[in-house]
């Protein structure tokens, strides 16, 4: 895991790469399709939309973002106003502010999730240890999670899985935004430590589980 983090870079898939981490080990697909008006800076939430399963309309997927995350997204919400104005003036056009991508090259489409998908193989290969992908670090960051003391439930509505039952559907409205929060929180911290080496040997954490 650390030689994963000191290898993401400051190009956009990267960014995705790091604020998927960040904010959980969230699905790449559903990051992907954040817009500019799915952050508020005010309350540091991004809110996806996980449309997996047999769901007929997207559930609101709301992460209540620790603070180098919510650093991460506002600089990406910043990135593409000043792409949007610097193409609105170039075009003579009004800009249209709101319905930017968060993750796009130029501004017209999303990224999609084979561009950092690709940029995770590649730093895989250049560890040159077992291979890993996106969803291997999906699995890891729970069993982090998991081995941090976050609870199934947290993790269930952090990872946003598991909870499209009968009673998550009709009886459980709380929104778990200040559980989620906190879990959040400690998750940068545990990162932050081993980014600058600071946790122990004993908890080393291959990215590829079984």
């Amino acid at each position: 895991m650390r030689a994963y983090l000191q290898a993401l870079g400051d190009d956009l898939p990267d960014l995705a790469l790091q604020l998927a981490l960040l904010a959980g080990g969230q699905r790449m697909v559903q990051l992907l399709r954040a817009k500019v008006s799915d952050y508020d800076p005010d309350t540091q939430t991004l809110r996806l939309w996980d449309g997996k399963g047999k769901r007929t309309a997207a559930r609101e997927h709301l992460l209540p973002l620790a603070p180098n995350a919510a650093a991460l997204a506002a600089g990406l919400v910043e990135r593409a106003r000043r792409r949007e104005a610097e193409r609105a003036k170039a075009e003579d056009r009004a800009a249209n502010m709101a319905g930017l991508w968060l993750f796009s090259t130029h501004g017209k489409v999303a990224m999609t999730a084979t561009t950092p998908g690709d940029r995770v193989a590649e730093i895989s290969a250049s560890m040159g240890d077992e291979a890993f992908d996106l969803r291997d670090i999906r699995r890891t960051v729970e069993t982090m999670l998991a081995a941090m003391g976050i609870s199934k439930d947290i993790r269930a509505q952090l990872l946003s899985h598991g909870i499209s039952g009968v009673q998550s559907a009709h009886y459980d409205r709380h929104a778990y935004i200040d559980e989620k929060r906190a879990a959040l929180v400690a998750w940068e911290a545990r990162l932050e430590a081993i980014r600058t080496g600071e946790s122990t040997p004993a908890n080393v954490v291959q990215l590829r589980t079984a």
